[in-house]
């Protein structure tokens, strides 16, 4: 499955990117911890929320679950970079 992103954008706590993963739309809002000044080295959150309309708010359908695809890709991506280790999911 392919992901289509616009442009990210600064928000105060951080970053935010949308994303569309198949028929799914995303903010993946991302922010950090530097261990040291002027290093991107620290911890990074990545928040993964799920767009939905307000009748799929006011009715409960469109959550988000463990097996979304967007997470998938994102702990594919992770996964990948020989940089980013001590990766785990909080729910």
């Amino acid at each position: 499955m392919q992901i289509e992103t616009s442009e990210p954008y600064q928000e105060d706590w951080g970053w935010e990117l949308p994303a569309t993963c198949g028929d799914n739309s995303y903010y993946l809002c991302m922010s950090g911890n530097a261990e040291r000044e002027g290093t991107d080295e620290g911890e990074w959150r990545i928040i993964v929320e799920k767009r939905r309309s307000l009748w799929q708010r006011l009715s409960g359908k469109g959550r988000i679950v463990l097996h979304d695809p967007m997470f998938g890709m994102i702990d594919q991506v992770l996964a990948e970079e020989p940089g980013i280790s001590n990766v785990h999911r909080e729910e």
